[in-house]
């Protein structure tokens, strides 16, 4: 269970507070519809992408339900691609398959972590030093690519831990501001109530939304 909520968490980023940087870049203007993206989100990766991984699994007899023990010739990093390959044999081509998945998985993350990563850099040093992250981020993905994957993970759990926790203090204390949101959003959308709209908690904001309707 414990390596399984690792694994969500760095699959999802539920309760991380790092995807936020990412639908903040949105024109929507009701922020209930970009939250109800954000949900979405968790739950296709993880109910539907990390489910059907899991089955193929199971199922492909390159994990021995009874024992527990992976088969031979596989590892905790290999079994995915061996369990594909059980199924996939033909020239290897599930192995294949999921190696060009995982690479192209890879890149897109490194991508959107350097995007996290500046954005936070920025708000505390100023956008003139990012050059500074960057040239951080890049030694980084290189010490990833050669240190063990076990390393690797540890590092990565620990810092998600240490981003969760202020992050979800901060969901805790906003939580009547989002629940004030959303139930103005599901009276106006749902039950057709003529209520004004709520599309942020600052009343300049508010008033500069409303000018653009």
């Amino acid at each position: 269970m414990t390596s399984g909520f690792k694994r969500g968490v760095f699959s999802n980023e539920a309760g991380l507070g790092s995807s936020v940087m990412v639908h903040s870049n949105s024109n929507v203007k009701e922020p209930v519809k970009q939250g109800m993206w954000g949900i979405f989100e968790v739950f296709a990766d993880t109910m539907v992408v990390c489910t059907m991984t899991a089955l193929v699994v199971l199922t492909s007899g390159a994990y021995n339900l009874a024992t527990g023990d992976i088969l031979a010739g596989y590892t905790d990093a290999t079994l995915v691609a061996g369990a594909f390959n059980q199924v996939f044999s033909w020239g290897g081509i599930g192995g294949k398959f999921i190696a060009v998945a995982m690479f192209l998985f890879a890149f897109t993350t490194v991508l959107g972590w350097s995007h996290y990563g500046s954005k936070a850099w920025e708000y505390l040093f100023g956008s003139k030093s990012v050059v500074v992250f960057k040239i951080i981020h890049i030694c980084t993905i290189m010490m990833g690519a050669v240190m063990t994957s076990s390393l690797a993970w540890d590092i990565s759990d620990t810092f998600n831990g240490m981003m969760m926790f202020p992050n979800l203090i901060a969901v805790v204390a906003l939580s009547p501001l989002v629940v004030k949101i959303t139930k103005n959003y599901v009276e106006r959308k749902i039950h057709g109530k003529k209520i004004k709209p709520m599309l942020s908690f600052d009343p300049k904001t508010q008033e500069e939304m409303e000018k653009e309707d």
